[in-house]
């Protein structure tokens, strides 16, 4: 069980990583994320296991926010953020089928909130963003 401390983030404290495989799209990230000011690192790496590693080496994150292709996260990520007591997921999805099977494998995470977001107007494509908190037991 975190502390009252850990409850209420030190924003001084926090750090933000985007982890993606695609170079051009961590060089779009990170050029976006200057012409914003904000401070955030980026990675190109396999987002999976360098979550895995960096979980290893200093524990889980406060928040893990995954945008998945339209596989989903599948089994082993599903597992591994079932067991690492992350308290909190940001899971965007853009086929319901797999969010649906990747939220049934995660048991000890309960919906939140969910917001449908029409991003391609006129065409049946959209996308779900779904908060999920980790639940006691």
């Amino acid at each position: 069980m975190r502390g009252a401390a850990a409850a209420r983030p030190n924003p001084a404290a926090r750090s933000v990583t985007g982890v993606e495989l695609s170079d051009q799209a961590i060089a779009s990230a990170a050029e976006t994320a200057a012409e914003l000011g904000l401070d955030a690192d980026f990675i190109a790496a396999d987002a999976f296991a360098w979550a895995r590693a960096q979980a290893e080496r200093t524990g889980p994150p406060d928040v893990l926010i995954v945008n998945p292709p339209r596989r989903g996260i599948g089994e082993a990520m599903a597992a591994w953020i079932e067991a690492s007591g992350i308290p909190d997921v940001v899971y965007s999805s853009c086929n319901p089928a797999t969010l649906a099977r990747d939220l049934a494998a995660m048991p000890s995470m309960r919906v939140a909130s969910a917001q449908l977001l029409d991003m391609f107007p006129h065409t049946a494509h959209a996308e779900v963003l779904t908060r999920l908190v980790h639940t006691a037991g």
